[in-house]
């Protein structure tokens, strides 16, 4: 009784602190930790903004783990009022705050474990353990796809993909294909994904990433790719006349049989793709990097007398693998996806 007694008066206490200040908007990730010996006040069921103190309390936490997650510092939903002070439960369940409504599923300022911790406006962690059909499409030819819980780079589960050797096929393909993505990612946007491919690639060209234009497998798109255990990053227009292709080789090879951060920046206006490695930037594809065709001009066009929205449009978003020319087998993995209007960032370790 004691302990319930005390996390009330905690509860209540809060609650005053929060309503003094609620003249301003807060951030909104709004990092927040005051001193005390090693309490949180966490969310226990999202919808309803229930706050459960503990025992010694004396910190607030503004992004924490766990299924009740961390108090969000503001509710906010669909509705037309937003919340001052909800507390962020499990999935999709944000909070109702102690003033205004939280519509349908509000959304806690900072979430709790579950779907509703997405770090941008597309991600998959798979951690559902199955693949979600409402969000992605899968394609494959050749090659398969499923997901496994042998080897994740975070959490339980993470997607396969398995190539196939030359003896087997002629090109194959498995992809995860988000179709008509978030608008906001139209035009320009990050993505953030960890991949583990063994053993060592060796084909002539697999595309891993790309975001593009309906109609796969022969869309116009930007592309992550690796050719012969380097990178490439490559425009790719299957849906001409006018078809072809103009790639740039950023330094280095793809890391083998060890999860792995890789980054990347898509632009179409004026078309550029950018690459990351564990944070580290390793090259660009813009028209001053062209290096295939041979020949190609610095500053001159890209393709087909332009330099900008070469695709249209990035509506489709695939992760996966497109091998041109199979030479050997190889499963690659996929974790933690997240694309963005800003620069993602790798996990920390």
């Amino acid at each position: 009784m004691r302990q319930v007694a005390t996390g009330q008066i905690r509860v209540a206490l809060l609650f005053a602190a929060l309503a003094s200040g609620c003249g301003s908007d807060p951030p909104a990730h709004p990092p927040s930790s005051g001193g005390g010996q090693s309490g949180t006040v966490a969310g226990t069921s999202g919808a309803g903004g229930d706050l459960a103190g503990s025992s010694n309390a004396g910190s607030l936490s503004a992004s924490g783990g766990g299924v009740g997650g961390a108090l969000a510092m503001a509710g906010s939903g669909s509705g037309t009022g937003a919340g001052v002070a909800g507390a962020a439960g499990a999935g999709n369940a944000g909070a109702a705050g102690a003033s205004g409504s939280s519509g349908s599923a509000g959304a806690g300022g900072v979430a709790g474990a579950g779907a509703s911790n997405c770090a941008g406006l597309l991600c998959e962690d798979f951690e559902s353990g199955q693949i979600d059909a409402t969000k992605w499409d899968t394609k494959t030819m050749g090659a398969t796809l499923a997901l496994q819980s042998v080897r994740a780079a975070h959490g339980k589960y993470a997607v396969q993909l398995h190539g196939q050797s030359q003896a087997d096929v002629q090109s194959d393909y498995a992809f995860l294909i988000a179709h008509n993505g978030p608008t906001a990612l139209a035009k320009h946007h990050f993505g953030r994904a960890y991949f583990y491919i063994t053993p060592k690639p060796m084909s002539g060209h697999t595309g891993m990433v790309f975001a593009g234009t309906p109609g796969f497998p022969k869309p116009a798109y930007l592309e992550v790719a690796n050719i012969n255990s380097g990178w490439q990053l490559g425009y790719v227009k299957l849906d001409g006349p006018p078809n072809g292709e103009e790639v740039a080789y950023p330094p280095g090879q793809v890391p083998v049989e060890k999860w792995t951060c890789l980054e990347w920046e898509f632009n179409d206006q004026p078309d550029s793709a950018t690459l990351w490695i564990d944070g580290n930037q390793l090259g660009q594809l813009n028209d001053q990097t062209i290096a295939y065709p041979p020949g190609h001009v610095p500053g001159s066009p890209i393709f087909d007398g332009k330099s900008s929205d070469l695709v249209g449009g990035f509506s489709d978003f695939g992760f996966g693998i497109y091998d041109w020319h199979p030479k050997n087998a190889f499963d690659l993995f996929y974790d933690d996806i997240v694309l963005d209007v800003k620069k993602v960032g790798c996990l920390p370790p």
